[in-house]
Order: C-alpha cells, then structure tokens, then sequence
C-alpha cells in the first residue's frame, strides 16, 4: 500500500497535467451552473441533461488520460498525455453516461433504502415542514430551531444523521472501483459495476478498506484545515490550488491500485483492454 502511494505521487507530480481538464471543467461548469439558473422547468431539466452529458464527455476523457497515465509511466513527454483526452471522450463517452446515471440509480437507491430503514428502526424526528424550511434560510434560523427541539428529538436527529452519514460512506465505497473496472476491464456499464465489487470483496478485501479509509481520513482533514484556514482570500486560493492537487492524486491512486491489483491478473474476468 505504502508503495503505491510513494509511486501515485510520483506520477501525479509527473503528470500534473492531469489538473489541466480537472480545473477547466471546474470552472466552465460553474459558470454554466450560474448562467442556468433562474428558468422555467423545462429550461432548468434541459440545462440538467446537458450538465450530465457535458460531466459524462469530462469523466470520459480525464479517465482515459488517468488509464494511459498508469499503463505508461515512463513517457518521456508528460505534457502529451493531454492528446488522450479526445481519443478517451471519443471512445468512453457512452460508457462514462452510462456509469454516471447507473450511480445516481444506485445511489438513489441506497438512499431510500436507507429512509425507509430509519423511519423503521429511528422513526419521525417531529419536525413540521414550515419550520424546517425557515431552519434553512440562515444559520441563525437554524440554530433556534435546534434549540427548541426536545432531548428525545435531538436523539433521533442525531440517529438520522447517522444513518444518512454511513450510508453515503457505503455508496462512495462500493463506488470506488467502478471507474477503474470501466477503464480497465468492462466498457458496459452494468457489467462494470458487479465486476468492480466483485474486486472489492475479493480476497485482497482488507487492502481495499485501508485504501478507502486512508482516501477518507486524509478527505476528512483536507475539509477541516480548509473550513478553518480557508477564511483569508489567500489561504482560500492556496488550499484551493491543493484540493484540486488531491483529487488528481486520489484518482490516480486508485487507478494505480486497481490497475497493480487487478487489472494485470490474467484470467477470463481479470482482462486488459
């Protein structure tokens, strides 16, 4: 593990390149985000397709050009890893669409799941809706409200919060090799994502789990060192330059992984494209 750490630095810092689409993407998405804001229904579900078509053609290429990373790590030009972003939107645009609606079913999915197990076992917290609507117009709003509720209240708030925290966990866990699998293995959707948990739990389950918790841990402290340092214009730039870095990182750590792991196996399933 430690290894493949040591030598997902290298190549993020080798191919830095990497941050270029992620940083351009960020940015045009926002600024699209703005501008679409503010329509009709059907204006706003227009502009919400076009959103995930122009996510899907982004992942597409970005991944693709994470894969070539990976597989060729000795190029001796880093700079030219951009000319894969084209060839990757060319060749897994279908394949990323797929994979992105495929995870909003899932994650919908786990996340019913997951209310109709908490009004079974935690039940109704007994909030009206009227109060729980202004709770959201100011922290102020929402800090009285908290302070009205009863201890029983707060117990089930607490519970509820939870339950609804673990469940995002387990989604971005069983999540976690299915780009890979897509990249890697299965260009099908549906298929990649049973044979990226039949990787997870394989016999290397326990790896895989210090690898989720250290992508977590590290997550957890990078938000809190930027909520409370991030207040001056400068720190806020310089942790925004370094969060761009971490996700760079973190992608090309777990392509890495997967790819040391699973992808060099040859058998039937364990297949490289």
């Amino acid at each position: 593990m430690l290894n493949c750490i040591q030598e997902s630095f290298k190549l993020t810092n080798k191919y830095i390149i990497l941050a270029t689409p992620l940083i351009l993407f960020s940015l045009l998405s926002s600024l699209y985000i703005l501008f679409s804001m503010g329509g009709n229904v059907i204006s706003l579900a227009v502009a919400g397709v076009l959103f995930v078509l122009m996510f899907a053609a982004f992942l597409s290429g970005w991944f693709f050009m994470i894969r070539e990373c990976v597989k060729n790590p000795d190029t001796e030009d880093p700079n030219s890893l951009i000319k894969y972003f084209p060839e990757g939107v060319g060749e897994y645009f279908l394949s990323a669409l797929g994979g992105v609606l495929f995870a909003l079913i899932i994650a919908s999915a786990l996340v019913l799941v997951s209310y109709f197990a908490g009004m079974k076992l935690i039940g109704e917290i007994g909030i009206p809706n009227d109060v729980l609507a202004k709770a959201m117009e100011s922290f102020s709003e929402l800090k009285s409200m908290l302070l009205s509720l009863s201890e029983e209240q707060l117990l089930k708030l607490n519970a509820w919060n939870i339950l609804l925290f673990l469940t995002m966990i387990f989604t971005y866990f069983i999540m976690m090799f299915y780009a890979p699998v897509m990249l890697f293995k299965e260009k099908n959707p549906f298929i990649a994502f049973f044979v990226s948990l039949k990787d997870l739990f394989s016999r290397k389950f326990l790896q895989n789990l210090l690898l989720f918790a250290v992508i977590f841990i590290s997550y957890f402290i990078l938000s809190i060192l930027t909520t409370i340092l991030g207040m001056n214009i400068i720190i806020h730039f310089i942790f925004t330059i370094i969060n761009f870095y971490y996700l760079v990182l973190i992608a090309v750590l777990v392509f890495n992984f997967y790819y040391n792991n699973y992808a060099r196996v040859g058998s039937k399933i364990d297949k490289l494209c």
